[in-house]
């Protein structure tokens, strides 16, 4: 009986010690072919291409020697560790300037030059989640109640009002509308911005910094994100919210994208003098909570009325 049982035990070390040699060569697998590596190895090629051998020798050299590696940037200023330069490695290398993602070169130099990503990192701008090294994990698609997702092309802009509060000086056209169209059609008949405003509905001042789980999301239509939530809020919010007091508006979809750019860039972070943008002088924040006359703002509000008037968008 003893001998039977001891058996027994033997055989289960032996297929548990399997087990882990396997999960162990499974790991060693998965580290070695890590999808960050694989974008790497083809930045150091295509470079190698671009340069040449006898164009740079040096240099030529130097790239021939790289090795994988992690990197990353940290920006203490909102508390941010930002891995995205593993994948987008050659964000500023002009030479990259036509290639694909994720090695294609930041479309704006200019804008990078004024936002170094060593000192900003990515994340603040752009969204996502700044310490994972794979597509999906980096929120590139929306991943559940994760803060804030890759901000989408047409909301970018709502990120620019994080910081600068001056939408003019830095010719944010689409926050300019969207304060604009909040203005025209009486948001602040109901909701405060900065103690201006109504208080029947929610108070907008911090919208930015709401966490998506106080968002209900099972009514949109769309990717399930706080983002898509503003824009799917503002085209049919009885939908969106069942029972809400808020009235819908006639808007096309670069009003709506207008509109949720700016309450979107809504939040009350404060940043040392080093982040904090000048102001032009004399720079005084214009009023939110100015309306137009009731008569003006019609079932589909005068913004319908004026639907083919361009916002610059």
């Amino acid at each position: 009986m003893e001998k039977a049982v001891l058996r027994k035990l033997t055989t289960l070390c032996v297929v548990c010690g399997l087990v882990c040699l396997v999960l162990l060569g499974v790991a060693g697998f998965r580290d070695t072919n890590r999808e960050w590596k694989y974008y790497q190895e083809d930045y150091r090629e295509k470079l190698m291409g671009k340069l040449g051998r006898d164009k740079n020798p040096a240099m030529y050299q130097r790239v021939a020697e790289m090795k994988p590696e992690l990197k990353q940037v940290v920006v203490t200023e909102w508390q941010t560790v930002d891995r995205c330069v593993t994948c987008h490695i050659s964000i500023e290398d002009p030479l990259f300037a036509q290639a694909g993602q994720p090695l294609k070169t930041h479309p704006y130099p200019e804008l990078l030059k004024q936002h170094p990503v060593e000192r900003f990192g990515c994340t603040i701008c752009h969204g996502g989640q700044g310490l994972a090294t794979t597509y999906y994990g980096s929120s590139h698609e929306p991943i559940h109640n994760w803060p804030v997702t890759l901000v989408t092309k047409g909301l970018m802009q709502s990120r620019c009002g994080y910081c600068h509060k001056d939408f003019e000086a830095i010719k944010a056209d689409k926050l300019i509308a969207g304060r604009a169209l909040y203005q025209e059609l009486h948001c602040a008949g109901c909701h405060q911005i900065n103690g201006q405003g109504g208080a029947v509905g929610p108070d907008l001042s911090s919208f930015a910094d709401k966490d998506p789980s106080n968002f209900s999301l099972e009514n949109l239509k769309g990717s399930r994100s706080k983002q898509n939530w503003v824009i799917e809020h503002f085209q049919d919010p009885q939908r969106v919210s069942p029972g809400s007091p808020m009235r819908g508006y006639a808007m096309s979809d670069k009003q709506v994208e207008a509109l949720a750019s700016y309450v979107l860039s809504l939040n009350q972070r404060e940043f040392t003098r080093k982040y904090t943008p000048k102001l032009r002088a004399g720079y005084l924040p214009p009023r939110v909570d100015t309306v137009l006359p009731e008569p003006e703002l019609g079932t589909t509000s005068k913004v319908e009325a004026d639907g083919n008037r361009d916002l610059r968008l």
